[in-house]
């Protein structure tokens, strides 16, 4: 959900620098022949990343009918993401890519792996070109369905080409009840289109981001009470709201969508949270 600098790695070279030692001579000889497939299904990529238009890519069993999907599967597997591959170095640039070390798709949990936007089993001209290769956690990178793209939302938001930070479109809602407990939502702005609002729908709801935002708010909430326990006794409910808000101010300057944000903003809107629903 959060943008993530391109990499700066041509995927002809990144292609090469994975295959270029293989020692079947079969093997490198139509791995070899098959680099100009490489670079132009690369190519098109971009285009239509940038168009948001990737479901319009097809799916393939071979690359140029000459290098199986098994084969590239393979290619990505034990010689780019394998510790002693020969594109590991390319794998790690592109893992340290996220800032922070946080995964952009759900901006909670470590990077730990590098996700294929487009899997490698149904796309196997893109197993190792970079812009197609994203630093994500393990949880997300799991909860992705391996599926062909059949609609534009059937892609998630891609970090290198789609950014929706600048507007709020994340919110949350404190329930009211022992234990407290908080539910989040996308909230579309105004001025998004249709495409946009279910992308954005269908990557919040593919990778579980509400399930994962609650539990983190709960612990929040445990963490904070001690806190807004000591500014109720000894300023009562505007004590307790304009702590909140100053927590919710300084997180949103930090991060527009993030479930802290989100939960701040809840926090401090709700009468009864405030009040003493904390406790």
């Amino acid at each position: 959900m959060w943008p993530v600098p391109r990499p700066d790695i041509d995927a002809g070279y990144a292609f090469q620098a994975c295959t270029n030692r293989v020692r079947d001579n079969d093997l490198r000889r139509r791995l070899s022949s098959v680099l100009p497939e490489i670079e132009a299904v690369a190519a098109d990529y971009e285009e239509k990343a940038v168009d948001g238009d990737l479901h319009l890519i097809p799916t393939a069993t071979t690359v140029g009918g000459l290098v199986t999907k098994e084969e590239m599967v393979r290619v990505y597997d034990q010689r780019m993401a394998g510790k002693d591959g020969p594109g590991r170095a390319i794998y790690d640039r592109i893992k340290l890519l996220p800032q922070g070390d946080r995964c952009p798709f759900c901006d909670q949990r470590n990077v730990s792996t590098l996700d294929h936007i487009l899997p490698k089993t149904l796309y196997p001209a893109l197993a190792v070109t970079p812009i197609n290769l994203v630093g994500a956690c393990m949880e997300c990178n799991k909860a992705k369905l391996t599926i062909a793209a059949a609609a534009p939302d059937d892609v998630v938001l891609h970090p290198y080409f789609d950014d929706v930070s600048g507007e709020q479109w994340l919110k949350a809602e404190v329930l009211q009840k022992a234990p407290c407990a908080v539910i989040f939502r996308v909230d579309a702005p105004s001025g998004w289109n249709a495409t946009v609002t279910a992308r954005v729908e269908n990557h919040f709801n593919m990778l579980g981001l509400a399930s994962l935002y609650s539990s983190e708010a709960a612990r929040e909430i445990s963490n904070i009470r001690y806190n807004l326990t000591l500014h109720f006794n000894a300023g009562g409910v505007d004590a307790v709201q304009d702590e909140l808000l100053r927590q919710w101010r300084s997180r949103r300057a930090n991060r527009l969508n993030s479930w802290q944000t989100a939960s701040y903003e809840a926090f401090a809107q709700s009468v009864w949270f405030y009040s003493g629903g904390f406790a």
